[in-house]
């Protein structure tokens, strides 16, 4: 996040458009948005437009506006949203979604500062910072024809990628904590932090919504809990390791007397047969990943009882290709 920070940064100094790349939830409108009042544009507007929400065959007038009669229901001069965020940012999320009409008519402003609205005979001048945020490979959609080689040029000047959280557990308690704050205010709640393991258990979650869901998650959870803490019980179900009960609060809490006994037991049955004449590699993958099984795929658990730490378990996966 600090190299992150740090091209954000870069951007909000230079004048040029912002791609910003990355799977959804992981806060590409929070960036956009933080480059922008960084930048000299900050006192002008901000206009944001999700392109995958608006029909493909609206999509021109709602960039560029059109005049009364351009079309059947134009009863009346509508302005674009290039005009409405003249001298200020423009940010189209999703623009992997645009169609190559609108690509074309996109490259062109971007290259001359015009556009010509719907229906009208003469262009109009904007001057906007466009940045752009998308959640698919366009190298891959310019590969199948669905993107435009010319325009992912023009924003590849400056390309920013903002990393899923599951690259960055060491930032969960901050966020968390963070997110708490705020639903605090935003609800009139009085939770006062998260029970002891509450925490621990976010990291052995993969957290495919990224930040977003991660946010929803610690609301869902502090409206539940109302006030004092936000314990395991209050937390959406889909969060808690495969087989949780009830039961399982004091081990989930923390209180559990090994890291062992939070998977339950110790097995005197279950182990790993390393054959003599392999690796010393090859057998601590089979070990650690034997042992990542037994802890039900949760990586928190794995990490403790390995000893190591969820960011040494995740560097491992990584090499050996198990995550």
């Amino acid at each position: 996040m600090k190299e992150v920070f740090a091209l954000a940064e870069k951007a909000a100094a230079v004048d040029v458009p912002v791609l910003i790349t990355g799977e959804t939830g992981t806060g590409k409108d929070l960036l956009a948005k933080e480059i922008h009042y960084r930048s000299r544009r900050s006192g002008k507007p901000y206009v944001a437009l999700n392109t995958g929400m608006i029909s493909k065959s609206l999509m021109v007038s709602e960039l560029f506006g059109h005049v009364k009669g351009a079309f059947t229901g134009a009863a009346d001069d509508k302005v674009g949203r290039f005009l409405e965020a003249d001298e200020g940012t423009l940010f189209l999320d999703e623009i992997g979604t645009m169609e190559e009409p609108v690509q074309v008519a996109l490259l062109r402003v971007l290259e001359t500062g015009a556009f010509r609205p719907v229906g009208a005979r003469e262009d109009t001048r904007v001057d906007v910072r466009v940045i752009a945020a998308t959640n698919i490979d366009l190298r891959e959609a310019l590969d199948r024809g669905a993107f435009r080689a010319d325009l992912l040029h023009r924003f590849e000047v400056l390309s920013i990628r903002m990393p899923a959280l599951r690259e960055r557990f060491e930032d969960l308690p901050a966020l968390a904590q963070d997110f708490l704050v705020h639903v605090n205010r935003e609800f009139n709640l009085g939770v006062n932090g998260f029970a002891p393991g509450v925490l621990e258990m976010f990291g052995g979650y993969s957290w495919p919504g990224n930040v977003r869901e991660l946010r929803n998650s610690i609301a869902r959870a502090a409206i539940m809990a109302e006030n004092g803490t936000v314990k395991t019980a209050h937390l959406p179900r889909h969060l808690l390791p495969a087989g949780y009960s009830t039961s399982d609060s004091e081990v989930l809490s923390g209180e559990a007397s090994s890291p062992c006994e939070a998977r339950g037991r110790v097995s005197e049955q279950e182990g790993v047969y390393v054959p003599l004449g392999i690796s010393l590699e090859e057998a601590q993958r089979a070990f650690v990943l034997r042992t990542l099984e037994y802890c039900e795929n949760n990586k928190t658990r794995a990490a403790t009882m390995l000893g190591l730490s969820r960011k040494t378990l995740y560097d491992r996966l990584g090499k050996w290709g198990g995550f």
